[in-house]
């Protein structure tokens, strides 16, 4: 059987920004006069935008990150983060982590995060284990997207507890390395605002977020 985040990894290469920009932008227009008020900020960022440019992101060398595959209509997105830079902000804001049971966030290990090869895994336990959960991305269930092997070989080896990040939506947008994947995320709050009616976030908190975009390599 065939890996599933192997077959994303590969489709997501062959995704289109600017068509999945421009499907997201019509739809908005279409809807309702709350949608075209919100589409003209995209239309206006896409008509000045390169998106197709800066797509397959560039991975930083030497750098821990890890790929978060969304299916869209359009394709595969891959959002980029930068673990790393998750960890230090970690540091930096003192933030503790919370214990909970590996049977209850076990669902947010994707088996095609899992190594099955035990010669093939190289421990690399320099940054903690980390789940993010939003509305918007993961359909507000847990995704890991650090330590999946740690989370698993927990619930493997039927240990009580174990220590995680939990990161809701706005709290991961700083681990985000590229502007697209800022931009697709806050493209698609706007869209499940108008299209499905859904604001998990208060408008008030997405204003003190700049949209004034910088897509460059």
């Amino acid at each position: 059987m065939q890996n599933r985040i192997e077959v994303f990894e590969r489709q997501s290469r062959e995704f289109n920004p600017s068509f999945h920009f421009e499907l997201r932008i019509k739809e908005m227009e279409k809807t309702s006069s709350y949608g075209m008020q919100l589409a003209s900020k995209w239309r206006e960022l896409l008509n000045r935008s390169k998106l197709n440019e800066v797509y397959p992101v560039v991975h930083p060398i030497g750098k821990e990150t890890f790929s978060l595959y969304a299916d869209y209509p359009s394709g595969i997105f891959e959002y980029a983060l930068d673990i790393d830079l998750a960890t230090s902000l970690i540091k930096e804001k003192g933030m503790s982590p919370i214990k909970v049971s590996p049977k209850n966030i076990i669902d947010a290990v994707d088996p095609g995060n899992i190594n099955r090869d035990p010669a093939k895994i190289k421990p690399n336990h320099k940054n903690p284990v980390m789940i993010i959960q939003s509305y918007y991305l993961t359909n507000n269930k847990y995704y890991c997207i650090n330590g999946n092997h740690r989370i698993f070989e927990a619930y493997r080896n039927g240990e009580r507890e174990i220590e995680v990040y939990l990161f809701k939506d706005l709290e991961f947008l700083p681990f985000f390395y590229d502007e697209l994947s800022k931009a697709t995320y806050f493209l698609e709050m706007d869209a499940a605002r108008v299209l499905n009616n859904q604001q998990h976030i208060q408008q008030s908190e997405l204003e003190q977020y700049p949209s004034n975009f910088n897509f460059s390599r």
